[in-house]
């Protein structure tokens, strides 16, 4: 294709990129085109990914080149494949003598970075089912999980291995605590990838990251020790991939990025077209009712909403979210006894108990999750047809992860958000996206005293 057609080519994908020291390499339309070793293009069809997503499309030919690659895409959008089948095709590279004999079993190859314990396991289970077919063993290392089974797990590998860790998936404040614990080395660990880069930084982990990345080795490791010819590397390959480009993000990417190529996905941040969002507002400073009053009224809608969804699709998936760990308990309770079964996920959960419930609502066994934010990021389930706030959360953005949940993996989704007076907060922000993303604003919305708002 000559320039014109890539032209027309990223703008049918919303494809957009800048910067980059070096001739960014054209997107892929075609899974074959994109110079992958056999092996990981048998593996990608027998798991049924038949096209890539226009991130994949755009930020896996740059990786491939072994450029640094800040991918501005929102969950969903097959990000975790982006940069997964790099780092595969990276190990697939790297001197076969080291590889059998020399390899440190606690020293990974490539270090993916995650902000919560959920989204983590979610990308460990996209790996395995990957590095099973390769023969290489991923592990992750996140909180709620005991030091001596990840000890086990890089020792021992998966059947059939020889052991040691090929790739770690981890929360950065347990991965530092692993480090200090001598479990898990950095010192080979030329790839690393920070996934929701953004999220990472809201959670306050920016401290972290800074002190993780101080542990991996650099360009003079490279030049001045064999490091260079065993890993076929100039300089360490370092992605990030985050849903918007904050002032916190432009400084980590200077700081460890090295001429970066930004690919954004046109949409990242804006109103998602495949998810019909509602919202049921109740005028609570005209009714002068108490806060038992509302909840009450809420619960009533609540299961008039499920009532209404399962009678179209008794298999749904839905996804109930609430502020407060008391509150998803209360709900939890509630629907039990109007026999509709449930599992939930707070805080006091433990992080075994959060497994399981999240293993139940996959098999549809009860089709009911109930969730404070804990469980806002990370979940990737594309059966879920409803999302229920509730609760609005106190952060806008958190409204949107939290919607996220559905309308996955180009499916179409429904999310109904219970609204009152006591969220005007939430009001300006709300307006601006639903207007911004060409989305009806409810009436009572667009007639809301801006006086009150501040545009």
């Amino acid at each position: 294709m000559n320039e014109r057609d890539w032209r027309i080519f990223n703008e049918e994908f919303s494809i957009n990129y800048r910067g980059g020291g070096k001739i960014v390499p054209h997107a892929i339309r075609y899974w074959k085109e994109c110079q992958l070793q056999e092996p990981i293009l048998q593996s990608i069809q027998e798991l049924g990914y038949i096209t890539p997503t226009p991130i994949q499309r755009a930020s896996i030919p740059i990786s491939l080149e072994k450029l640094d690659v800040v991918g501005v895409a929102e969950t969903g959008s097959g990000k975790t494949l982006a940069y997964l089948l790099p780092i595969l095709q990276y190990l697939s590279q790297i001197d076969s003598n080291y590889m059998q004999f020399e390899r440190i079993k606690n020293q990974p190859l490539a270090l993916i970075l995650a902000p919560t314990r959920e989204l983590a396991l979610q990308i460990t289970a996209q790996a395995e089912k990957l590095c099973t077919r390769l023969g290489y063993n991923v592990v992750s290392i996140i909180g709620g999980h005991q030091y001596q089974s990840t000890i086990e797990e890089i020792d021992n590998g998966r059947a059939g291995t020889k052991g040691g860790v090929d790739i770690v998936v981890a929360t950065p404040g347990r991965l530092l605590d692993s480090i200090d614990r001598k479990i898990i080395n950095l010192q080979k660990c030329y790839n690393l990838v920070m996934d929701e880069a953004d999220r990472m930084i809201d959670m306050g982990f920016e401290r972290d990251l800074h002190r993780l990345i101080a542990y991996l080795p650099t360009q003079d490791d490279l030049r001045c020790t064999i490091d260079g010819k065993i890993f076929h590397l100039t300089q360490r390959i370092t992605s990030m991939f985050t849903a918007t480009i904050s002032p916190p993000i432009e400084k980590l990417t200077k700081s460890y990025l090295t001429d970066p190529v930004f690919v954004t996905i046109s949409g990242a941040g804006e109103a998602l077209d495949n998810i019909d969002q509602k919202f049921e507002y109740l005028p609570t400073s005209k009714m002068q009712i108490g806060p038992e009053v509302i909840k009450q009224i809420k619960s009533d809608n609540l299961l008039r909403v499920i009532k209404a969804h399962k009678r179209n699709n008794p298999k749904a998936l839905i996804i109930i979210f609430a502020n407060f760990k008391h509150v998803v308990d209360t709900l939890s309770e509630d629907l039990d006894a109007k026999q509709f079964p449930n599992v939930i996920i707070h805080g006091s959960k433990t992080q075994a108990q959060r497994e399981l419930a999240l293993e139940q609502f996959k098999l549809h066994d009860p089709s009911i999750l109930i969730a404070t934010d804990v469980a806002a990021r990370g979940i990737d389930i594309p059966q879920v047809s409803l999302v229920v706030n509730f609760q609005m959360p106190n952060k806008f953005d958190e409204y949107i992860h939290r919607i996220g949940r559905t309308g996955r993996a180009g499916q179409f989704g429904t999310s109904v958000s219970f609204i009152d007076d006591g969220d005007v907060a939430t009001f300006s922000e709300l307006k601006k996206f639903l207007t911004k993303g060409g989305k009806k604003v409810p009436d009572w919305l667009y007639r809301y005293n801006s006086a009150t708002i501040r545009e």
